[in-house]
Order: C-alpha cells, then sequence, then structure tokens
C-alpha cells in the first residue's frame, strides 16, 4: 500500500483546507494545511477509538466504521476513516 499515495487523494478532497495520517496511537505520519497539530492528531485517534467501541455496542454485528464526521459551528468539519493501523483526517470548509 503507498501510503503517500493515499494521503495525497486525501489532501486533493473539494473543500480540503488540511489532512493528517496518525497512528492508532496519535502519532502523527503526514500532516498538511490546516490540520497539523500534534493535539489534534491525537484526539482524532482517541474519537476513532470511542466511536469503534460506541459501534461495537450499538451494532455487535458490524465489522468495519468506513466514515466518522465531526462538525464545529465554525463551519468546520472533521472526516475521518480508519484504515489499518492509520487514520486518516481531513478538514473540510463547509459549503
Amino acid at each position: 500500500m503507498d501510503l503517500k499515495k493515499t494521503f495525497d487523494n486525501i489532501c486533493a478532497l473539494p473543500d480540503s483546507i488540511g489532512a493528517i495520517m496518525v497512528t492508532d496511537a496519535g502519532d502523527i505520519i503526514r500532516a498538511s494545511g490546516d490540520l497539523r497539530e500534534a493535539h489534534e492528531g491525537r484526539h482524532l485517534a482517541y474519537l476513532m477509538k470511542d466511536v469503534a467501541q460506541l459501534v461495537s455496542i450499538v451494532m455487535p454485528e458490524a465489522k468495519t466504521i468506513t466514515r466518522v464526521t465531526v462538525s464545529r459551528q465554525s463551519g468546520v468539519s472533521i472526516v475521518a476513516t480508519p484504515h489499518m493501523s492509520h487514520v486518516y483526517g481531513v478538514k473540510l470548509a463547509q459549503r
């Protein structure tokens, strides 16, 4: 798997103002634009773990989480997608 190519594709999403790739522990592997702070990487990793636990409780038959979206009142949303032992996140400006 080409992590750089995958990350570049995420950075190219329409309305993207930043992207980040972190490990499950919250360590930043790659970052660009307006999503590069270490604390954002950790929060993103923790959020995905919490969501995974919640999904396993509510929908025990679910095998994977495809995407999580967190919207803020500031008009920005963060979309996170788990992939193997990494989490990809992209910050989008809302139209």
